[in-house]
């Protein structure tokens, strides 16, 4: 029995559960205990019914299997006594009728248990474990999941350990190891982030890891919000929180709550945001303190500053960065510091909101989270408007220190490959300029917001059911390819830059020379060649180019 059966066995398994005997019950239940748990809990009741009185080896095969099955489900639907007393049964079996591979996953199964109930240490150890026993064992391909697993599980406390770049086939292993590089990528390359935790996101669909699947497409939304591509990172918000409902699982709902709060933080609609941080936390009531209970404390915590009420926001942000802290979560921490900077700025404590900004800004040094900095300056703007009486930074030029940081925020966020600055970057350096008496700049720059705010519509989360293809993947809108050549709407599938990208493309433009033609970052091109590949279905840039002129897109 593989520990991840691919989406291409469902259809013999459930051919073979046909019959209703224990062991093809229990096969099915297996393969669907996170493609779709309230079923796979149906077929575990059906298993047991059908085992009987059957005593024997194989017998407790299938009593061990399911005890397995149950003690993940239990645990995903945050039922953390039933989870344990479900892996307590099944090690009381395994000393019975002992399993090297039953013994493995059963470390897995405790590496999820702990993973729910936030007990980092002994998740960890799960995962070191069970590798050790597979190994032993000589199951290999398990070896290889569980040392996937921690390496992932470690690069949210570790962004900076080193990971394997070697290329594997098997898709558990290659979206954990995908998983983790974006992690790493998160804080530094938001476009490379991005494209990883798509494809993440589809090798594990492809194993029926759909906690996994649904984690990766968040962050890649997260990663696309932070490079101002906001259609794509809603398209991603939309589709996690459709698949979230489905599943039923509160801590998936919470963390994709969560992510639409942080969204309708960053279109400045503070009263959404507010409601859906409280649903969060609601979803989130029946686990233990964590990184997602933390991230919603957060984005709670920025509704109230951006509502005024900078200090009730101060106590939920020291929560957030309590767990996080608990957590070693150093990226969130590190982001959340800087929330806790504008929050204290607002209830008047901008000393304390410096030290914020400079805790940040060390573990930024430590860990190479360059692409912070555009946030950390955008803060320090924000806490000098608000206390114009703080010293100046050193080597400043600017009439005040708010237009200094402003200017820094644009400077520092056109170094980032593919970002894109938000027209309220505009409003404030037009506000600041004005402050200081420079009306010129000031017009320019007002009007530069008003040309973003008229040409980039802000798309609004829709909040459908998720759609899966032909291949039983969900993928958000863009990422889709196109059902068929002969689509007369073909070309509504591209938006204005891909369809620019591609005319380019047709004259055999360089990505460089894109970039230059453009005027975008290179990532950024690379970021769009990626989504018209996949759009069109193609696997090279001539494939694209005859592709579109097929589809009458050139």
């Amino acid at each position: 029995m593989l520990l991840y059966p691919p989406q291409a066995d469902l259809a013999l398994l459930e051919t073979e559960a046909v019959a209703g005997g224990a062991a093809a019950l229990t096969a099915l239940a297996w393969a669907l205990r996170q493609r779709d748990s309230r079923r796979a809990l149906t077929l575990a009741d059906q298993a047991r019914q059908a085992l009987g009185d059957e005593t024997g080896a194989a017998a407790q095969r299938v009593l061990i299997r399911l005890a397995l099955i149950r003690s993940e489900i239990a645990a995903m639907y945050s039922q953390f006594d039933e989870a344990e007393d479900r892996l307590a049964q099944a090690r009381r079996q395994l000393a019975e009728w002992p399993d090297p591979m039953a013994s493995g996953d059963a470390l897995l199964a405790e590496a999820a248990v702990a993973k729910a109930r936030g007990q980092r240490e002994r998740e960890l150890e799960a995962y070191g474990r069970a590798a050790a026993v597979y190994g032993e064992a000589r199951l290999l391909d398990r070896q290889a999941q569980a040392q996937a697993w921690e390496a992932y599980e470690r690069s949210f406390a570790q962004p900076e350990l080193a990971l394997s770049e070697t290329l594997v086939a098997d898709p558990a292993c290659d979206a954990l190891w995908s998983a983790a590089r974006a992690l790493r990528l998160s804080r530094r390359e938001l476009a490379e982030s991005a494209s990883l935790f798509l494809h993440a996101s589809e090798q594990a669909q492809r194993v029926g890891l759909l906690r996994l699947a649904v984690v990766c497409v968040m962050n890649a939304g997260t990663a696309l919000q932070s490079l101002g591509e906001i259609d794509d990172a809603v398209a991603c918000f939309d589709l996690a929180e459709g698949v979230a409902q489905q599943t039923g699982w509160p801590a998936l709902l919470g963390a994709s709550q969560t992510r639409l709060a942080a969204l309708f933080n960053e279109l400045g609609r503070p009263d959404e945001a507010h409601a859906m941080a409280g649903a969060a936390l609601r979803s989130l009531a029946a686990t233990p303190g964590g990184i997602n209970r933390a991230n919603a404390c957060g984005e709670l915590a920025r509704s109230l500053l951006l509502l005024g009420r900078g200090i009730e926001a101060v106590a939920h942000v020291a929560e957030a960065i309590r767990m996080y802290r608990e957590a070693s979560s150093t990226d969130n921490l590190a982001l959340c510091l800087i929330n806790q900077a504008r929050a204290l700025a607002a209830a008047a404590q901008p000393e304390a909101a410096l030290a914020a900004i400079a805790e940040c800004e060390q573990l930024s040094a430590i860990h190479g989270f360059s692409a912070l900095q555009v946030d950390v300056y955008e803060a320090l703007a924000e806490i000098h408007r608000r206390h114009p009486d703080l010293p100046a930074p050193a080597g400043m030029t600017a009439a005040t220190a708010a237009l200094h940081y402003a200017r820094a925020t644009l400077e520092e966020g056109r170094r980032l490959p593919g970002w894109k600055p938000q027209p309220h970057l505009f409003r404030l350096l037009a506000e600041d300029c004005a402050a200081a008496g420079d009306w010129q700049e000031a017009y320019g720059h007002a009007r530069r917001a008003v040309e973003l705010l008229e040409t980039r519509p802000i798309a609004t989360p829709v909040r459908g059911a998720p759609v899966s293809d032909a291949a039983g993947l969900w993928r958000p809108a863009f990422a889709a390819p196109l059902p068929d050549e002969a689509d007369g709407h073909a070309a509504l599938r591209l938006t204005p830059k891909e369809h620019e990208v591609l005319k380019l493309l047709a004259l055999n433009y360089a990505n460089k020379e894109i970039a230059t033609a453009m005027a975008i970052g290179d990532e950024t091109v690379k970021w769009h060649l990626k989504k018209v590949y996949a759009k069109l279905d193609a696997g090279s840039r001539k494939h694209a180019v005859t592709r579109a002129r097929a589809l009458g897109l050139l």
